[in-house]
């Protein structure tokens, strides 16, 4: 699967300064895989190393010593068998986390041996919430996130949907390529961007009723494994509240679009008699960090800077992969499929699109909740400030765009929907359909 992180890898091997990459990401984002397809095909040589699998052997090499990239080379050489050329090779040190001075070794490879490439990978978890300081502006950081819609077209082989979706550059669409695209988006809807569910959708794709299944199967396993994590790497924040907040998730997103609160709401989130912020704040800066969550505040009077006026207490609360929210709330794939799941279908819209919007990066995000009106999501872009409705189905009356285009007159403002491509002149309004947000930067500029 090509992965669009991959010309961020390339601009960092060009580097002339080139500083250690350290690729974050939640558990099973595809990292390892995308810094040994990206080291095999851009180096002579790809050095590969599973920190933990090697941890016996390892370990002295970080945890005895004091960190000179020359001893480090060498011994890693010697465990291999293979030369390790600091010019010409890619060294990569995967599950960074199970050895957390290795982390700090970075920092004396940036100061004392800049022309290897070296990259690490490992959990946000364990990364994170290490006890070896990070070296701050001694490394370079890129975040994987699950594959996006764009990447889930190029990894199931529909190469006619990709390619239209890449080229489209505005105007009228055919039905025959909306349905199609529609379908797909639905499909990736129950799959999400996890490459593991998604090469097990592409395994079976030609029976899709065994292969939904089967991809729930993969997606609860996933679910599992996290909730391992969290009593794994938590500390001093409790477990259980962390996973109680995790799985609270998918009601407190069907709450806000039911219109029962515009807001994560803490009254008996964790258990009877927790209320207020202060009782959920670190285990939701926890998933947050571990990159399995979004929080997006609210900003009552959206201006520049855009997080400048948000509320720490006040917050949505999204998922990091609309197919694991699928999982997590038991929502059947046909279900998905039919597309007929009452204030369902409008969270899972919201949590697509944001998680999208992250994956193109724009991470720096918040809603707006006027008297009567809210806008789902704003942004600043090339200086401006961007407001963005989002609907699921194609009635697409944005009465609360139109309250706040009223209020605020923005350069331009964006719904996305379920309808085709469209842009009203007089309001400055586009309309993207929910699949084509691969494009939302393009347009944008134009």
């Amino acid at each position: 699967m090509r992965r669009k992180i991959e010309n961020e890898l390339f601009r960092w091997k060009e580097k002339k300064k080139r500083k250690p990459l350290l690729l974050q990401g939640a558990r099973q984002v595809g990292k390892t895989y995308i810094l040994k397809q990206f080291g095999e095909r851009e180096f002579r040589h790809c050095h590969y190393f599973d920190l933990e699998e090697i941890r016996s052997d390892a370990v002295p090499i970080f945890e005895e010593s004091v960190l000179n990239p020359k001893e480090i080379i060498d011994q890693l050489s010697f465990i291999s068998g293979k030369t390790i050329d600091v010019k010409n090779d890619i060294l990569i040190l995967d599950e960074i986390q199970s050895i957390p001075r290795a982390l700090t070794a970075l920092k004396y490879f940036n100061q004392n041996m800049e022309e290897l490439a070296i990259a690490a990978a490992g959990s946000n978890l364990g990364v994170i919430h290490g006890t070896e300081p990070f070296p701050v502006g001694k490394v370079e950081i890129a975040t994987l996130y699950p594959l996006n819609f764009d990447e889930f077209l190029a990894g199931i082989k529909e190469d006619t949907a990709s390619e239209f979706v890449s080229r489209f550059t505005g105007g009228k669409t055919i039905d025959t390529y909306h349905r199609r695209l529609f379908g797909l988006l639905k499909t990736y809807f129950i799959t999400g961007g996890m490459p593991e569910a998604i090469l097990e959708y592409m395994e079976n794709k030609d029976q899709p009723i065994e292969a939904f299944k089967a991809v729930r199967s993969i997606q609860k396993q996933l679910i599992l494994h996290y909730e391992r994590d969290f009593s794994k790497y938590s500390g001093n924040t409790n477990s259980r509240h962390i996973e109680r907040i995790f799985k609270s998730i998918p009601r407190q997103l069907s709450s806000t679009l039911n219109g029962k609160a515009k807001k994560f709401l803490f009254k008996d989130v964790i258990s009877k008699g927790y209320r207020g912020y202060e009782a959920v704040a670190d285990p939701i800066d926890w998933l947050v960090k571990a990159g399995l969550a979004f929080k997006v505040n609210v900003n009552e009077h959206p201006s520049r800077p855009i997080l400048a006026g948000a509320q720490e207490n006040s917050f949505k609360f999204f998922l990091f992969d609309v197919g694991l929210l699928g999982a997590l709330t038991n929502l059947g794939p046909e279900t998905i499929m039919r597309y007929d799941y009452g204030t369902y279908k409008g969270y899972f819209a919201e949590n697509f699109v944001l998680q999208e919007l992250h994956s193109y990066g724009f991470n720096q995000i918040v809603t707006w909740a006027g008297r009567t009106s809210e806008i789902e999501f704003v942004l600043e872009y090339a200086g401006d400030v961007v407001p963005i409705e989002v609907k699921a189905g194609i009635n697409t009356k944005a009465k609360s765009l139109s309250a706040y285009i009223n209020k605020y007159h923005p350069v331009c403002a964006v719904k996305i929907t379920g309808n085709k491509y469209g842009y009203d002149r007089i309001r400055k309004t586009v309309n993207y359909p929910l699949y084509m947000i691969s494009r939302f930067p393009d347009f944008l500029r134009q």
